[in-house]
């Protein structure tokens, strides 16, 4: 059925967005790696945000203006996707669901031709059926755009990538219904400038939260002797630099009716002089190598792309051979992801092969810190090294942990 045209007040729409949108304040979720919720609080904290929360497990909450989570989106190293909440209500039935979806001015938070997908969670509700709540919501945001002159496409999943998509949030649970707007488009860990990958690489947010978590700013020298593609190196360059880890990419949010360019261009401006004068003081170092050469030729390839090679050095070098750079121990952070399964090869016993690595930090870097990615329990014995911190996660679907260290003389 075609909807008929309706005049609008351009300019009564143009001041409920300025007063309703950008002058309101609103509650916004950050997704996160579960287990590096404290990482990601604090460096929300660092970003300017007054008082984010812990949601639970893979989630922060943080209430503000909106050009607060522009801030974040544009600053964040460790946060997956930020989300603006949009509405909450009871609903038992489909009818009351699209009737109460229907009253939200969604004309305030959607342009013209957007093309809307959803993304649905369901479950101890009576509304339950995905498909049919993705039917009434769809129904109920055209209908209420149509009434502001405004239309608005909903594409299968699998067109859902074209430009303007806007993925809208249901979660129904308990006969409770949240609606929220994605802002962040492609997911964070995406940042923006080229980068080739190897086997099993390691996303950027979950890079820098183990970097977060392990401290990184107390330290001038990092070494990763398993650097893979080189994300450790590069997110620690962006920390060392005070660059802003999403500077280079869009967001969805620019394409709302809210997005103001030169507002925008401005907060950028401000948040890079802030972060550089915030970045950690003094000379650093990124020493990356890898056993592969091909994959220290992709790490190489990578920093060099990101503008990072002043501060990183690669080299194709097994870890078992090589030596630590001559530096004050208690200024060395040595993060490692060491390689399993497939990639160390079938004639490599992975336990030996974990008990080789901690017996190589005992000997040749006593006095460092460290960040290890351990693949289990099993490994976590065979390694043996003594950490003060244990962050349990999953990492492409394996239970892992991150086992932190800090030698006396760097502990604060």
């Amino acid at each position: 059925m075609e909807l008929p045209e309706v005049p609008v007040n351009e300019k009564a729409l143009a001041r409920r967005i300025k007063d309703h949108v950008l002058g309101s304040t609103h509650d916004f979720y950050a997704v996160v790696h579960p287990g590096f919720e404290a990482a990601a609080r604090e460096e929300l904290r660092e970003l300017g945000i007054a008082a984010p929360r812990i949601a639970g497990s893979g989630g922060i909450t943080f209430s503000g203006k909106l050009e607060d989570s522009w801030r974040v989106n544009l600053g964040t190293g460790t946060v997956s996707r930020v989300l603006m909440r949009l509405v909450e209500f009871k609903a038992t039935g489909f009818g009351e669901f699209r009737q109460k979806l229907a009253a939200f001015p969604w004309e305030l938070h959607l342009a013209d031709a957007a093309r809307v997908v959803f993304s649905i969670q369901a479950g101890r509700s009576r509304l339950w059926h995905e498909g049919k709540l993705a039917e009434e919501a769809a129904r109920a945001i055209a209908e209420r755009l149509a009434a502001y002159g405004r239309r608005a496409s909903f594409p299968e999943k699998a067109d859902a990538a074209a430009p303007g998509r806007q993925t809208v949030f249901l979660r129904v649970a308990e006969n409770r219904c949240r609606a929220s707007l994605d802002m962040s488009g492609e997911l964070l860990y995406k940042r923006g400038h080229g980068k080739f990958t190897e086997a099993a690489p390691l996303r950027e947010t979950l890079a820098c939260s183990v970097l977060h978590a392990a401290a990184i700013e107390r330290y001038r020298i990092v070494i990763d002797p398993f650097c893979g593609s080189g994300t450790f190196a590069l997110e620690a360059a962006a920390i060392f630099s005070g660059h802003p880890a999403n500077s280079g990419r869009p967001f969805a949010f620019q394409g709302w009716p809210s997005f103001r360019p030169a507002r925008f261009r401005h907060l950028k401006d401000e948040l890079e002089k802030e972060m550089m004068e915030r970045a950690p003081a003094g000379a650093h170092k990124i020493y990356c190598s890898d056993f592969d050469p091909k994959a220290a030729a992709t790490a190489r390839h990578n920093l060099e792309s990101a503008g990072c090679s002043p501060l990183a050095e690669v080299d194709p070098a097994d870890f078992f051979h090589l030596h630590p750079p001559a530096a004050d121990p208690a200024g060395v952070l040595l993060v490692m992801n060491p390689p399993y399964g497939r990639r160390l090869g079938e004639e490599e016993n992975i336990t030996a092969f974990y008990r080789r690595i901690g017996e190589k930090v005992r000997r040749d870097y006593a006095g460092c810190s460290y960040a290890i990615i351990v693949p289990g329990l099993e490994l976590e014995k065979a390694l043996g090294l003594p950490h003060e911190k244990k962050i349990l996660f999953h990492n492409g679907g394996i239970s892992a942990a991150l086992l932190i260290h800090h030698s006396v003389t760097s502990n604060k």
